[in-house]
């Protein structure tokens, strides 16, 4: 199963950032994949489109900009998945003042900030904390600032490049 993992923007961007030569100087890979169960994953939570209508007399004037990456957000979740040294390390790429980071799902790739406020949240699960166990649910809002690589399937998988902004 491919990782979700967040990492410094020095190296290439790639699918697979643990086996990166050389290492990004950040990594932080969740525990669990945000895919099974009750975990949610939205790639397309709440795009922000570019516009406006205006309401004239006996009509209205609609303005329409088009998308662009950086209207787009992911947005993903899950109950009791998190450790707290993962905690940690989101929580520090998370108060970077204008960090962007490289994130992958293990088939597409993304250049994000994360969103404000909002971007991480997360809450420990006190009754296995009350057993000994510290674990956390958590949500994260990703602003999407380019979209950087798409796995295909084209007569078998290959990559394919998407232009950003």
């Amino acid at each position: 199963m491919p990782d979700f993992a967040f990492y410094s923007t020095e190296i290439d961007p790639t699918t697979e950032p643990g086996g990166a030569d050389p290492a990004p100087e950040t990594l932080v890979v969740l525990d669990q994949v945000p895919i099974l169960g009750d975990a949610r994953y939205d790639l397309q939570a709440g795009e922000i489109g570019r516009g406006s209508v205006i309401p004239t007399l006996g009509g209205a004037g609609i303005q329409d900009f088009g998308v662009v990456d950086g209207d787009q957000r992911i947005s993903f979740s899950d109950s009791n998945a998190l450790s707290a040294e993962t905690v940690a390390d989101l929580r520090t790429i998370h108060e970077t003042v204008d960090g962007e980071y490289f994130f992958t799902d293990g088939y597409d790739i993304w250049r994000v900030r994360f969103a404000r406020p909002g971007g991480f949240r997360c809450w420990r699960n006190l009754f296995w904390a009350a057993h000994g166990a510290v674990i956390y649910s958590y949500e994260i809002n990703l602003i999407v600032v380019a979209s950087l690589l798409r796995m295909v399937a084209d007569c078998g998988l290959s990559l394919e490049a998407v232009s950003g902004s």
